[in-house]
């Protein structure tokens, strides 16, 4: 029986999806043609779908665009994409995220001072190739430590370390150093974006107090799925949910009769009604006896409990 609800104290949307969500509704409200935005404005189905039902259309490639305006997702989009869509006389929104343009601007900087680039990240992921495409010949994308083995020692070549902005902070941590030890001569350039640390170090804190974390994001997201494998790590039980109706009843009976203290938290481009339905179901599902905690709020009532004991 779910006994508590402990409600992360860092979760949903981040202001690079925010801005981006509002700059996407404000471009719709106000255009007086059609209105395409480039893949996903965020990667969550219940967004996307959103702008769906606003008439907005959705095309993968700049190329099937045939006119009117044309919104650049968070994640952004290479100078070549750019290119095609001003040559095509599109009316261009450019609502990528400031942090993700951190990146690029930051790799432009120090390429012309010599450096080569190793970045970081998943090379299917949005981001990623549109930071790739920055400067193709002059940045490695490797997503993993295990394809360090694959490259040379480059001795004599200036390498800069860029990481894509969701990536897992201990992730990042352990290729760093894998880097160091293979390239001692290496640049860290840290560009993790802070709202997926202070999401991760969110879990990391809660995993030991609760028995089971739910992350409300879709399959899409990339630092959801991060998210949730950082929980299944810390905590040894973790679900994955796109919305509520996701949930089982199994998990919290017959071999769940544990699980009694269950941690919520959401993927940077989740909605907060999302994550909102979720508590509702787990209330439900508790037959209204769970209590519902904010994470912020255990700090207060730790210092109150070890003042009561002294």
């Amino acid at each position: 029986m779910i006994k508590k609800i402990i409600i992360a104290r860092s979760k949903g949307f981040c202001m690079g999806v925010k801005r981006a969500i509002n700059i996407a509704e404000d471009t719709a409200r106000k255009a007086t043609g059609p209105v395409t935005i480039l893949n996903q404005i965020v990667h969550n189905e219940a967004v996307v779908e959103s702008f769906r039902n606003m008439g907005v259309g959705q095309k993968w490639s700049v190329d099937e665009v045939e006119g009117g305006t044309l919104i650049i997702p968070a994640h952004g989009a290479s100078p070549d994409v750019m290119a095609v869509a001003r040559a095509k006389g599109l009316n261009i929104i450019d609502a990528t995220c400031p942090l993700v343009t951190r990146i690029c601007t930051r790799i432009m900087e120090v390429i012309p001072r010599g450096y080569y680039i190793i970045h970081f990240g998943d090379r299917d992921h949005d981001e990623t190739k549109g930071i790739l495409g920055h400067a193709p010949d002059r940045i490695t994308v490797i997503s993993n430590m295990a394809e360090l083995d694959n490259y040379p020692d480059w001795p004599d070549r200036r390498l800069g370390l860029t990481v894509q902005s969701t990536m897992g902070i201990d992730d990042f941590q352990q290729f760093q150093a894998a880097a160091k030890k293979k390239w001692p001569q290496i640049e860290t350039f840290d560009t993790i974006c802070n709202a997926t640390t202070e999401r991760q170090k969110a879990i990391f804190d809660m995993a030991p107090g609760v028995d089971m974390i739910l992350v409300v994001g879709s399959e899409t997201s990339a630092n959801s799925k991060r998210m949730a494998d950082i929980s299944k790590a810390q905590c040894g039980r973790s679900e994955l949910i796109g919305s509520a109706v996701d949930i089982s009843e199994g998990w919290f009976v017959g071999d769940g009769a544990g699980i009694e203290t269950v941690g919520v938290t959401a993927g940077a481009s989740t909605p907060d009604f999302l994550v909102e339905a979720v508590i509702d179901t787990l209330l439900a599902l508790s037959n209204g006896a769970a209590e519902v905690i904010l994470q912020e709020d255990l700090a207060v009532l730790d210092e109150t409990a070890e003042d009561t004991e002294k």
